[in-house]
């Protein structure tokens, strides 16, 4: 039966290297469309910050003559004065204030322009360091420094993983949503056409009256969807790595850029096993719901409210931490997106990647079965 099975995955093989949209919007969109998403971003927010650096900026100080407060806000910002009605942001002290007492400063600001959102945090600086150097002038009166006052020292002892303090944290919360979300994507399009696309051009019928036992068949068409599936996750993998190692891209990711972060050879072979499984996974439920539709429309009705489930939970756990709930690695997608966080984040369980390549592996099987009884059953004959 295996041999059938791998005879029908070479000849849709053969049939997806003959469709040119295909095989760009399996292999190279998403090796191409990340890096430059990213890029893009990275490039657009440096601009935007470099422009907001680099502005003059309108600003209305009201109620506070001192020229130290005007000269700490000219170290920082390039600003000229004005009246309040002209101004990008107006500075307001309260009418009887005087330098050292006990008063509350008010920023006037438009927020919808980020310039502005830039000047205020600027601004909302050099008030703290202006109210340093008033405590530090009240303190010398008495003869005594802003130092004296500071008895404790801070020091941080950050107990997670090399992986993690690296910029695997971050990565841990990108890179299995996309992972995912391009995956599923790839097993939809490639599970419609070879099903209920097959359909509609009328090649399911001819077929399905060929020699190769139905479950071979069925078996072929998983497999070779879960090939796609695997192609399209893998490429945007790839198109991620790019990005990690451009300044201008990992910029986009993470403040800092992501150049130094490096995946371990463990974690990586983890992220395959469990990309395997879900390939799987993904193919069954696909190829299945294909097979019941009669035409790649309705096929697509079928498809669309669970790639929505499969966005909403890559969403939702997103900023979430790996968790050790164990019942979490029997849900599918679910397990597949908290055993990739564990590999990028060094904290890998053993028993975690077994219970999630399992689970989507039973999951699979019984996706597949149900596949093969239909191709096996006049149903699959009665949607033709």
């Amino acid at each position: 039966m295996m041999n059938d099975a791998l005879i029908i995955l070479n000849k849709e093989l053969k049939n997806l290297f003959k469709d040119k949209r295909t095989l760009f919007s399996t292999f190279l969109l998403p090796l191409v469309v990340l890096p430059i998403i990213f890029i893009g971003m990275g490039t657009v927010l440096s601009s935007m910050e470099k422009d907001a650096q680099e502005s003059t900026y309108a600003i209305a100080i009201v109620g506070n003559p001192d020229p130290l407060f005007s000269d700490l806000l000219s170290a920082h910002l390039s600003w000229k004065g004005t009246s309040p009605e002209k101004a990008d942001l107006t500075i307001t002290f309260p009418p009887s204030y005087a330098p050292g007492t006990t008063a509350q400063v008010i920023l006037t600001f438009d927020s919808s322009s980020r310039k502005n959102q830039y000047a205020s945090q600027v601004a909302t600086q050099v008030i703290s360091a202006y109210e340093l150097e008033l405590a530090r002038k009240l303190l010398s009166l008495f003869g005594l420094s802003h130092e004296d006052l500071d008895t404790l020292e801070v020091a941080f002892d950050d107990t997670a993983s090399e992986a993690a303090q690296s910029g695997g944290s971050m990565l841990a919360m990108l890179v299995p949503y996309f992972m995912v979300i391009f995956l599923f994507a790839g097993s939809m399009n490639a599970g419609l056409d070879t099903t209920s696309g097959e359909k509609e051009r009328g090649s399911l019928a001819v077929l399905l009256v060929n020699q190769v036992s139905r479950t071979s068949i069925a078996w072929g068409k998983i497999l070779y969807v879960s090939v796609v599936a695997l192609c399209s996750a893998s490429a945007t993998f790839l198109g991620l790595l790019i990005t990690m190692y451009l300044p201008s891209g990992s910029a986009a990711l993470v403040p800092g850029g992501l150049e130094g972060v490096a995946i371990g050879s463990t974690a990586l072979w983890v992220i395959i096993a469990t990309l395997l499984s879900t390939a799987l996974l993904s193919a069954s439920v696909v190829t299945l719901l294909g097979c019941i539709a009669k035409t790649v429309k309705e096929g697509s009705s079928y498809v669309m409210p669970l790639y929505m489930l499969v966005v909403l939970v890559g969403v939702t756990t997103m900023y979430m931490d790996p968790s050790q709930n164990v019942l979490l690695f029997f849900i599918p997608i679910v397990n597949t997106i908290f055993m990739m966080k564990e590999s990028f984040m060094g904290m890998v369980v053993a028993s975690h990647l077994l219970i999630t390549i399992l689970s989507n592996l039973a999951f699979a099987m019984v996706g597949a079965m149900l596949v093969s009884r239909l191709f096996n059953s006049e149903r699959i004959l009665q949607t033709v």
